[in-house]
């Protein structure tokens, strides 16, 4: 299982505290069109219903069974099968991780960080958020940040294997 030693989680506490970091994302509703987006495909279309509605990808190839994606601490999560659409909700990042029949899609809210377990192959992420909230990260397996991604609103694929936790405004 992939995980990093408490005392890392409670540095990174330490410096989100010294650095003003807020401590949750940005729930202010605000008025912004839904957009229609294939993951790895052509780009988004407007849609109005509220949030980004995302086309999974097709499943990866020589992924067969694999151990259920999971993440500390929980979340709301979806299975979608390849082709099958799900909306991002406005404030939140949502990410993909096969998980051997469908993609299990994780709906992050809270400004902290979550371990991940079994998330491997490439993956996508879907960064929702409010445009003030923080950029989010990918941490490796000593805590420290291993990739920085975009601030919203933002999407890509990502490579799960060297992740072990994701923060999505650290």
């Amino acid at each position: 299982m992939k995980r990093f030693a408490p005392a890392l989680i409670v540095a990174a506490a330490l410096v989100v505290a010294a650095t003003g970091v807020p401590t949750t994302a940005s729930a202010a509703t605000r008025p912004a069109s839904v957009t229609t987006e294939s993951v790895g495909g052509a780009a988004p279309a407007s849609y109005d219903a509220g949030g980004i509605l995302v086309t999974a990808p097709p499943a990866p190839r020589g992924m067969g069974a694999t151990a259920n994606p999971t993440i500390s601490p929980s979340v709301s999560t979806l299975g979608v099968a390849p082709g099958d659409t799900y909306i991002c909700p406005s404030g939140y990042f949502c990410a993909q991780v096969w998980a051997g029949l469908v993609w299990k899609v994780f709906f992050l809210y809270t400004c902290q960080i979550y371990d991940v377990y079994n998330w491997t192959g490439t993956g996508y992420w879907r960064n929702n958020q409010s445009s003030g909230a923080p950029t989010p990260y990918l941490l490796g397996s000593q805590g420290i940040p291993i990739r920085v991604l975009p601030k919203s609103p933002s999407s890509g694929s990502a490579d799960w294997d060297p992740v072990y936790s994701i923060s999505p405004c650290y």
